[in-house]
């Protein structure tokens, strides 16, 4: 060994400790190759005279050099177990700055190739056990195991990535072609061949970002709003209770901002509210804690991660793990069925996609108790029109959407840095910029689905699409019930045709299934661009949920009887139940590919009907009967203003999951209580935020909207000026109220009946409108207000 290779030796045994075994100097003595290529090759002089400075700077051990050397990655242990990540030290490469040499980071993908190995017959027939999966196999050859077949729940072995810390004065093709040479000379010896990847995106220098037009925008915004909401607040502070009474316009509008009054109307549930129907809250709070509990697995499965093995033996689940085994004396029977429906337990995660058509049931059933509430009063001459429900709806929706778009747009690629930054929050960024148009049209779902922005986006013009459609069915099935149910029961048909045509044409998944596959890519996923994302083929939960509502409407009168209540909430979780873990049928031993087209089609287009058929029993089983258990634990007071957030929380929680996983500099160790820590951390942090945007945005847009339009009422009694009573007139103001309310909170992640939005409206004694409301006694004719209010 010459001089100059012994000295730069022993700095990289000095870089790594002197209890550092040979096998990682060898590592960082691959390293300083490269920076030897870079030197030798056919890169520009400056990055020549750069790497050639750095090569002798860490012969000297100079600590500059040897901190590049340090925050390059050597190669991952726990390969096998599919630890393909070495990400190096990100920050300590960016740190690195001489005035001559500035560090550059870039992570590269080492494909390999290895040789076929087939185990031998001999080695075969001295197995104790014959498994069915090479992956289970430990007499398999390991070149087997890292190569990949196509498995879609295996996650890849072959592609290794490793972080080099290079002068910022070469390019990222200097880089791969550095690397190539280098490690090509290592694989060759293993009779294996490899491929290279160096993305310009991926070679990161320390970067001072400047404001641009969208940011100055979002923090005006954010600054109006923060003034605004501030001084609502001190005026409410200031005012006593009488003054509300004699308060002039612009200083109700004022108070529609204020912190205080929004933040007391979280927790309110008036009396004379559908007790009925509170226990909905607790529904609609765990079923968004599912959601962010699921995203969160997934974005950090797509990530680095050292186990994925643990995720892979989780997809190994229900009745095709139970056969990964053939049976051998060796084995308990007993120990076999406990090993595999012990994956079970992991389906309500893998079919967590369910719980999205939990928030469609939940707006097409509160829809239309709030809609048949109100029609039912007994006013006279009432005209009906829906297009106040389309304005004020748009109205709850769109500021919190949009300002989230604004936050995507401008800051969230600036928040933070990462090795995997460039390829994770950046995109979503640009994808923002380039189609926020979309989302403002609710047209996301369907016109460029591949760069969507925000990508939990597609829920709300579902949902949107849905709400127009069904308002004005639930008002015909109230004018003309024959027509109107002949015509819901022909949607519903419809409704499960759709995926099933879909899938079968497109030969797609039955459903969403969580591999690789699918969490690396979604937008351009087949089942997810083609089938989850759309509102035809989404619609069959909210329809069935106008169905229940209208069951529920008829009945609400009548008690079910205690002997009936309990064995229909069993039918109902029993439903609910198979349905969630038939999703072990797709899982594991390439189940989702051995059935045939038709089985999957069949399963893709009734697997979420039975799941919201599932969900109408137990709302009935509850609501009308006498199960006073369940309704006093999901209506429990402190669940009510978590609940009430979670529109705020669906919009923002994948902001909170995005910055995790671009900001992570090392592959992390999961298992299930470590993504149970994870998930709460998330969740405590994304309820923050939802509360500010609820403060800020949801609550005084939604006040200010109500207050408009109880304006317009004042202005149309005066002109009609001093005809009929009090009474009808207080009844025609509560039926707009009833329908007004059954749209505020059919947010995008379902909503509140039409009494509980009523108490999410936060009108308390502090209310602005409550000027207006107190005036309801001198109000004289009924049908001339509501007409001018429905004709909006």
């Amino acid at each position: 060994m010459t001089a100059e290779k012994t000295r730069l030796l022993f700095a990289a045994l000095f870089t790594c400790g002197l209890t550092c075994e040979f096998v990682s100097a060898q590592d960082f003595w691959s390293t300083v190759r490269v920076y030897e290529r870079l030197r030798d090759g056919s890169a520009e002089a400056e990055c020549r005279n750069h790497a050639s400075l750095l090569v002798k700077s860490i012969q000297n051990a100079t600590y500059w050099a040897v901190k590049m050397l340090d925050s390059s990655a050597n190669f991952p242990s726990g390969v096998l177990e599919g630890n393909v990540y070495n990400l190096g030290d990100f920050d300590e490469c960016l740190s690195v700055d001489t005035g001559h040499v500035r560090g550059r980071y870039c992570l590269a993908t080492l494909n390999l190739l290895g040789p076929a190995s087939p185990v031998s017959k001999e080695q075969q027939k001295s197995r104790p056990v014959h498994y069915a999966h090479r992956a289970l196999d430990p007499y398999t050859n390991a070149w087997d195991q890292i190569q990949n077949r196509g498995e879609r729940w295996r996650f890849a072995r072959d592609a290794i990535k490793l972080a080099v810390c290079a002068p910022k004065s070469c390019t990222s093709l200097d880089v791969q072609r550095a690397m190539l040479d280098v490690y090509s000379t290592i694989t060759a010896t293993l009779n294996a061949t490899l491929r290279v990847e160096v993305p310009e995106k991926l070679c990161q220098t320390k970067q001072n970002f400047e404001a641009s037009f969208l940011d100055v925008l979002f923090f005006a915004v954010i600054g109006i709003l923060t003034g605004t909401v501030s001084a609502g607040t001190i005026l409410d502070y200031g005012l006593k209770k009488g003054d509300l009474k004699v308060c002039s316009m612009w200083k109700q509008i004022l108070l529609c901002w204020s912190a205080r009054k929004n933040f007391m109307g979280l927790s309110n549930m008036e009396k004379e509210s559908d007790t009925d129907l509170n226990f909905l809250f607790g529904i609609r709070l765990f079923s968004i804690l599912l959601v962010i509990a699921c995203h969160k697995v997934g974005f950090t499965t797509a990530g680095p991660v050292k186990n994925p093995s643990f995720q892979e033996q989780v997809q190994l689940a229900g009745f095709y793990f139970f056969f990964s085994l053939e049976w051998n004396n060796q084995f308990s029977p007993f120990l076999l069925i406990f090993q595999s429906f012990s994956q079970l337990q992991y389906m309500p995660i893998l079919h967590g996609d369910l719980v999205v058509d939990t928030f469609f049931f939940l707006a097409g059933f509160l829809l239309t108790v709030g809609l048949l509430k109100a029609l039912r009063r007994p006013i006279s001459g009432v005209k009906v029109s829906v297009w106040p429900l389309y304005l004020f709806r748009f109205l709850r929706l769109t500021p919190a959407y949009m300002l989230t778009i604004l936050f995507y747009m401008s800051v969230l690629p600036k928040m933070g840095s990462g090795p995997l930054w460039p390829v994770t929050v950046v995109p979503e960024s640009e994808y923002c910029r380039d189609n926020w148009w979309l989302n403002a049209l609710y047209l996301n779902n369907y016109v460029h689905v591949d760069r969507s922005c925000i990508e939990q986006g597609w829920y709300i013009p579902c949902d949107m699409h849905m709400f127009v459609v069904c308002a004005p069915l639930v008002l015909l099935v109230h004018r003309r019930p024959r027509i109107g149910k002949a015509l819901l029961a022909t949607l519903i048909i419809a409704s499960v045709l759709a995926p099933f045509l879909t899938i079968w044409i497109r030969d797609t998944d039955a459903m969403l299934l969580f591999f690789l596959d699918f969490l690396s890519g979604s937008r351009v996923h087949p089942y997810f661009s083609a089938v989850y994302v759309k509102s035809h083929v989404r619609g069959s939960p909210y329809l069935i949920g106008v169905l229940i509502g209208l069951i529920y409407m008829s009945k609400r009168q009548k008690r079910l009887a205690k002997a009936n209540s309990l064995p229909l909430l069993l039918i109902g979780f029993a439903m609910a139940m198979a349905t969630t873990f038939s999703a072990a049928l797709f899982y594991g031993n390439e189940g989702a590919a051995a059935a045939s087209p038709a089985a999957r089609a069949l399963y893709g287009a009734l697997h979420r009907p039975v799941w919201a058929f599932a969900l109408g029993i137990i709302v009935l089983a509850i609501s009308l009967g006498r199960i006073g258990f369940m309704r006093k634990v999901l209506s429990w007071k402190p669940l009510v203003p978590l609940s009430k957030l979670s529109y705020g929380a669906f919009l923002v929680h994948v902001v909170i999951l995005w910055y995790s996983a671009g900001s992570a500099r090392e592959a992390t160790y999961n298992n299930t209580f470590i993504m149970i820590l994870k998930t709460m951390g998330d969740t405590a942090v994304t309820f923050g935020a939802a509360l500010l945007l609820y403060l800020s945005v949801e609550a005084p847009i939604r006040d200010m909207a109500k207050l408009a339009l109880s304006v317009r009422i004042k202005m149309q009694m005066d002109v009609d000026g001093g005809v009929g009573g009090g009474g009808g007139e207080e009844k025609g103001e509560l039926a707009m109220e009833e329908m007004l309310n059954s749209t505020s909170e059919m947010a995008s992640n379902g909503g509140v009946s039409s009494s509980m939005a009523s108490n999410d409206s936060g009108l308390g004694s502090n209310d602005p409108s409550s000027a207006v409301v107190n005036a309801k006694q001198q109000r004289p004719d009924a049908r001339s207000q509501t007409d001018v209010v429905l004709a909006l």
